[in-house]
């Protein structure tokens, strides 16, 4: 599996323990295939118990005596279980540390704080929601199960506390992914003697920072234990990685502006035009939503922030195209422009958008052609748009002398022409008899112009 490091690394040897990957304080992993090993420590019960138990003590060892007991299986299966669990758990550069003293995990509480939420959003919630769902009765069952219900209970009352403030709903995938970095806080932070080892961060001003500190305080309250003042910073992430909240433009915070994110959008629709065949440059509605998106998207990169998209294999399988093409774009834009490898859960949710618009550009339509020349050009250029845009329905082949009778018989979305017409109030394109790559372009350009135009008089 691949690795992104953001500081240095280190292989730091121990007499009579072996050898330990130090991956520094910040840590994502790559977009690589998830192994076997991660699907099967997710997907089982007691691995996942086990794994959880020991990411929410440690530093503090656990039995195996104890753990035995616990998942009702003898200490030899107890020990081949470690032995996956160890292999998991060295994805986030964290190491299984065995002594006279227990079992326990040795890393930085970051890594251990991202493996515990890949248990939460993978083994838990994506088994059960939808794109559209927030905590559904059987993934909030088995939270409930794994980490007390009064620790989930807290959570969503948080949530309902922070939407008050913002004065807004927070959508998934970014509801669950506050919801389990919120849960970890808790499990991570409730009776442990050792605190975040990462102490330096940025404060910034503005309306999530306030919010993010009224978090952090109501916690305090909670739980009567007192949070170290980088879980400010970390709330904060959340909240301006959300997709509904953006950086105010006195805001110092080095991260993307939004002018980033649209170039970013154009860039992305031109190279997935490309490869897709067609041109979407002209979609004013795809390059404004995908900027939209775009812009807590370069916060989550920024900052490691890692979402799920349950419609993941989905979108693989039935988009094939628009995901590869997409994937494509956004690691050549990201590798021009130096941001962090994007992850396919990000990607998914990109090609939703271009996906959006292809369908909606390749709609079925009602066509008619107009050609001056004879018949076997017209067959020519009739054979040429079918291919190119195989859902249209050419209605009919008429000289220009014959249209307005047509029209008046039958009713089309587009005409396509290859002779200058006069007094037509439909949308026309001009194309030679050959219909080339520029007049497939030049079709393109005529529709979303008309499109952009409907939209527009909508919101006027």
């Amino acid at each position: 599996m691949n690795f992104v490091l953001t500081i240095n690394v280190a292989i730091i040897s121990k007499p009579g323990l072996g050898l330990r990957f130090d991956g520094g304080s910040v840590f994502s992993r790559g977009t690589s295939v998830v192994s076997e090993q991660h699907h099967e420590i997710l997907g089982t019960k007691r691995l996942v118990g086990i794994s959880t138990d020991l990411l929410t003590q440690s530093p503090a060892p656990l039995s195996l005596s104890a753990l035995s007991e616990k998942f009702f299986v003898s200490r030899s299966s107890i020990v081949e279980d470690l032995k996956k669990v160890e292999a998991w758990l060295a994805t986030f550069a964290l190491t299984l540390i065995r002594d006279h003293s227990g079992t326990y995990i040795h890393g930085n509480d970051l890594n251990i704080r991202m493996a515990l939420k890949d248990i939460i959003t993978v083994s838990v919630l994506s088994q059960y929601q939808t794109a559209d769902s927030r905590i559904d009765r059987f993934s909030r069952t088995k939270l409930v199960d794994q980490f007390g219900k009064v620790n989930v209970d807290n959570c969503i009352s948080l949530i309902g506390l922070i939407e008050d403030e913002l004065t807004c709903a927070i959508s998934e995938p970014y509801y669950t992914n506050l919801f389990s970095h919120l849960l970890v806080t808790i499990r991570r932070a409730a009776g442990l003697t050792a605190q975040s080892d990462v102490q330096t961060y940025t404060r910034h001003e503005g309306k999530e920072w306030t919010i993010a500190e009224k978090a952090v305080s109501w916690l305090q309250d909670e739980y009567r234990m007192i949070l170290p003042a980088i879980e400010v910073s970390y709330i904060y992430q959340y909240l301006i990685s959300s997709g509904r909240h953006t950086l105010t433009s006195g805001d110092s915070l080095p991260l993307p502006l939004n002018s980033e994110a649209d170039r970013y959008a154009d860039g992305l629709i031109r190279e997935s035009s490309e490869d897709l065949g067609l041109d979407l440059s002209l979609d004013n509605k795809l390059r404004h939503d995908l900027a939209q998106h775009i812009k807590p998207m370069l916060n989550r990169l920024a900052y490691g922030i890692a979402i799920h998209n349950p419609l993941l294999d989905e979108i693989k399988s039935e988009l094939g195209s628009a995901f590869n093409a997409v994937k494509k774009a956004a690691d050549r834009i990201n590798q021009k422009y130096g941001y962090a490898d994007i992850s396919d859960d990000e990607v998914a949710y990109l090609t939703i958008y271009l996906q959006t618009a292809l369908d909606k550009f390749r709609a079925a339509k009602k066509i008619i052609i107009v050609c001056s020349s004879g018949v076997g050009t017209s067959q020519l250029l009739s054979s040429r748009i079918n291919r190119a845009f195989p859902e249209w329905e050419i209605i009919a082949i008429v000289p220009g002398s014959q249209l307005s009778n047509t029209l008046e018989m039958k009713a089309c979305d587009l005409i396509i022409s290859t002779i200058k017409l006069e007094d037509i109030e439909l949308p026309v394109a001009y194309v030679s008899a050959i219909f080339s790559k520029k007049d497939i372009a030049r079709v393109s350009e005529r529709l979303f112009s008309d499109e952009n135009m409907k939209e527009k008089h909508h919101a006027g």
